[in-house]
């Protein structure tokens, strides 16, 4: 929360502008406080995510308390730098959005010091998310990644396993260029 807070300081202390608001959930210090406790308490007792998520937009309101709750989710998500070490012993996250989150930061991890290590490592953890979940999270990592290669980095072989998510890829950017055609043909 404090990290939710250092980044989004107006979240701190926000009053609804319209009286008729104020009576329902908004963030203050106060309301933030209670946030943390119910929090605590509610992990502690093992509560579900929807019954946290209810807690939380309850005391803060519905946009700061799924701010919180996403931040929250972003804390358990493995490193970069931990899945790039040792690729196919990595676990991912089940869930499609934190999978997304964290195979991309693998890919902006290798963006940052490109190395023929780390991409292979990177091509490996790929394969590791194709077999263990579902492969559209994969479009936008695979593709990046694949324009990270290096002229004297020859291609993996497993690039192949990819050539679904690569040829969706291709057609959407492909449909992308035709619609401001399209657009404009149909104003005339």
């Amino acid at each position: 929360m404090c990290d939710l807070l250092t980044v989004r300081p107006e979240l701190t202390h926000r009053l609804p502008a319209a009286e008729t608001r104020r009576g329902r959930a908004w963030p203050s210090p106060r309301s933030w406080e209670m946030t943390v406790r119910l929090l605590a308490f509610g992990s502690a007792a093992g509560s579900s995510r929807e019954v946290l998520s209810m807690l939380v937009r309850g005391t803060v309101g519905d946009g700061p308390g799924v701010e919180l709750l996403a931040a929250v989710d972003r804390m358990d998500l493995p490193a970069p730098e931990d899945l790039l070490a040792d690729p196919d012993a990595a676990v991912l996250p089940e869930r499609g959005d934190l999978r997304q989150v964290a195979l991309d930061a693998v890919v902006s991890a290798v963006r940052s010091r490109p190395t023929r290590q780390r991409w292979d490592a990177a091509w490996t953890l790929m394969a590791h998310a194709l077999r263990t979940g579902s492969p559209d999270v994969l479009v936008v990592p695979v593709t990046t990644l694949v324009s990270l290669r290096q002229p004297d980095w020859e291609v993996p072989a497993l690039i192949e396993r990819f050539e679904g998510a690569l040829e969706l890829s291709r057609r959407a950017d492909r449909a992308a260029a035709r619609i401001p055609a399209t657009a404009r043909a149909g104003r005339r």
